[in-house]
């Protein structure tokens, strides 16, 4: 025991624990611990450090990037210092280039303003001497007018007073009829003649040969007829003219397809042969088969032509001058009172009631020619003013007399000497026969006012008067 002590203290602490350990060393707990040990370490190396490498390498990348970001944050910080000292420098020069641009500008617009002030007194200086001028001349052209006015007003007034004798009167017409027929004289060719074509002239040149070619063919056609065939056949035309007016369809079929006038004309027979006339039926026949300018013209002249006929018959009665005298007599009633025109006129209303309005107005002081050449007209009016259709038909009484009428107004009655003389200087302007109406309006003071178709001589004293004050300056 002693010896072994002395054993271990010579071999020092370490020699202790070696020989502990080897007292106490079991070769297979070693074993079996040498065999956890390593599991231990294949589990680490295949669980733990995949993993933990993993998070490494993202760690370092990141931490790279970091540093690339932080290397390209640098470098735009860099290039960011420089393009704001740049465009710090292109600021200072800039500003220094619209200062002097500003200094150029102020110094042109100076200029430009001393230029127009400069211009503008000048203007103002010209219209302030134009302004002058013109008032002058204004003030100078008002005397001149207010004194004109002043003397037409007092030769007016003188006129007037001269004119208030009746011989005076008197003598102002036969001035006028003097002038005339000097005229007359002075002239080498007549006013040609239009009485042929008298309630035509609105028409176009296809629809008013049209019309003139069913006159004659109807002059023809009637031409054994006596003055009660030909009423009859005017009633018939009137109720002819009504039906077309109500089948439009009829009207236009009838106007149209200009290629088949034979086909028109047999129509026309189908429908009216043993109703109408036959001279109404080669009436209707014959217009159906002329080239119309349009359908309204076809009813107008088919109108025309029912008047025609009317005349007619008073030319065969030996009324006919009887009736233009009470046309001419019923136009001048209407043409005085508009309202009644108006009324006739309205085709709105029932033709019935008009025509009774019309019956109240003549009664029985007009002929039965004159009656039924009145009565159709309103009724078939379709537009047209009553005054003008009557005043047409007056001129168409003369002119189937182989006349014109002359609507003469003065300011005091005529005359039959003044009113032959009148209708012969007149016969002679116009180298045909005149038949002159009268009426009296004595605002003319004195003188004549004529009108032959659409010609109209304004030869009274007061348009002599008014026009005498239009040419005055103004």
């Amino acid at each position: 025991m002693a010896a072994n002590t002395e054993t271990e203290s010579d071999q020092g602490p370490i020699g202790t624990w070696l020989h502990d350990i080897g007292a106490a060393f079991d070769p297979a707990i070693f074993i079996a611990q040498l065999f956890g040990f390593a599991v231990i370490l294949f589990l680490l190396w295949k669980y733990v450090r995949p993993p933990v490498a993993k998070m490494m390498r993202d760690r370092q990348e990141t931490v790279r990037q970091q540093l690339a970001e932080s290397e390209a944050a640098a470098k735009r910080v860099a290039d960011g210092k420089q393009a704001r000292e740049k465009a710090v420098a292109e600021a200072k020069a800039e500003a220094e280039q619209m200062q002097k641009d500003a200094a150029a500008d102020a110094e042109a617009i100076t200029s430009d303003i001393r230029a127009q002030a400069d211009h503008e007194v000048k203007r103002i200086s010209e219209h302030g001497r134009n302004q002058v001028a013109l008032v002058r001349a204004n003030l100078v052209r008002q005397l001149r007018t207010d004194l004109g006015l002043t003397a037409v007003d007092k030769a007016g007034e003188l006129v007037r007073n001269h004119l208030a004798d009746d011989s005076a009167q008197a003598a102002s017409v036969d001035r006028v009829i003097d002038e005339l027929q000097e005229m007359s004289s002075g002239s080498a060719n007549a006013v040609p003649s239009s009485a042929s074509l008298v309630g035509l002239h609105a028409m176009r040149a296809a629809s008013r040969d049209a019309a003139l070619a069913v006159s004659e063919h109807f002059d023809s056609a009637a031409i054994d007829l006596d003055g009660s065939a030909l009423a009859d056949a005017s009633g018939d035309l009137t109720a002819a003219i009504n039906f077309l007016g109500e089948n439009p369809v009829l009207r236009k079929r009838l106007v149209e397809d200009d290629e088949n006038p034979e086909g028109k004309k047999a129509m026309v027979h189908r429908l009216f042969d043993g109703k109408l006339a036959p001279v109404v039926v080669e009436v209707l026949a014959t217009a159906s088969s002329q080239r119309w300018s349009s359908s309204s013209d076809f009813v107008v002249g088919l109108r025309r032509q029912n008047s025609l006929i009317v005349l007619t018959a008073a030319e065969r009665d030996g009324v006919i001058e009887q009736v233009e005298d009470e046309l001419f007599r019923v136009s001048r009633v209407l043409e005085a009172n508009p309202q009644l025109s108006s009324l006739l006129s309205d085709h709105g209303k029932d033709a019935d009631k008009r025509v009774d309005l019309l019956k109240k107005l003549v009664g029985d002081k007009v002929g039965t020619h004159t009656w039924t050449l009145l009565s159709s007209t309103v009724r078939l009016l379709h537009g047209q003013a009553a005054d003008v259709a009557v005043d047409q038909l007056a001129e168409l009484a003369a002119a189937r007399r182989g006349e014109s009428v002359a609507h003469v107004v003065s300011a005091s009655p005529l005359s039959d000497a003044q009113i032959d003389r009148l209708s012969g200087v007149l016969g002679g302007i116009y180298g045909r026969t005149i038949s002159v109406q009268t009426e009296i309006a004595p605002e003319l003071l004195g003188g004549l006012r004529i009108s032959v178709g659409d010609e109209v001589i304004d030869a009274d004293v007061a348009t002599r008067l008014a026009k005498a004050a239009e040419t005055l300056p103004r």
